[in-house]
């Protein structure tokens, strides 16, 4: 079992550390955090850059560690699509951070988002004519059970929107 040497060494300390002590190593620990955003951002801008906006749009940069930066994409599709590009990506995102080692590319499920054509997303504007209605009605008399409490019904809401008009 690790024990982390800070925490045990506050514990053991047979005196209480100051609260100015405490404050630095928090505020340490936050001002590398945001370094790391920081390149994790700057590293992402130049990722979107790079890569063709349909590959942009299902991946992302995830992480870096001990110079390896990750990458997450949507699917196995995308991920092919993407190692083709490995090595000049590689050296592309070298020039943000030369300390870059190598690429982990990684799929995600999560990422995958939905395109939405609004040209394709119509409102439906599908109607019942009054005759049509009519021979839905006519329909649902000669038959029985369910499927004439669904006619039924249809033909109501087709006479419930003309009046709504």
């Amino acid at each position: 079992m690790k024990i982390n040497v800070q925490a045990k060494a506050l514990v053991m300390s047979d005196h209480p550390s100051s609260l100015e002590n405490l404050l630095n190593q928090s505020l340490s620990g936050l001002a590398e955090l945001s370094r790391k955003a920081s390149k994790l951002s700057a590293l992402q801008q130049s990722y979107q850059q790079q890569v063709p906006a349909h590959l942009a749009n299902h991946s992302r940069v995830a992480n870096l560690r001990q110079g390896v930066l990750v990458i997450e994409v949507a699917s196995a599709a995308w991920l092919s699509q993407l190692r083709m590009q490995r090595s000049a990506l590689l050296s592309q995102m070298r020039q943000i951070d030369p300390s870059l080692t190598s690429l982990d590319l990684r799929i995600n499920p999560g990422l995958v988002k939905a395109v939405v054509n609004p040209q394709v997303q119509r409102p439906n504007k599908r109607e019942i004519s009054s005759r049509t209605a009519e021979q839905l009605r006519a329909l649902a008399e000669t038959t029985d059970g369910k499927l004439s409490e669904s006619l039924k019904k249809l033909a109501a809401l087709s006479e419930r929107r003309q009046n709504n008009k």
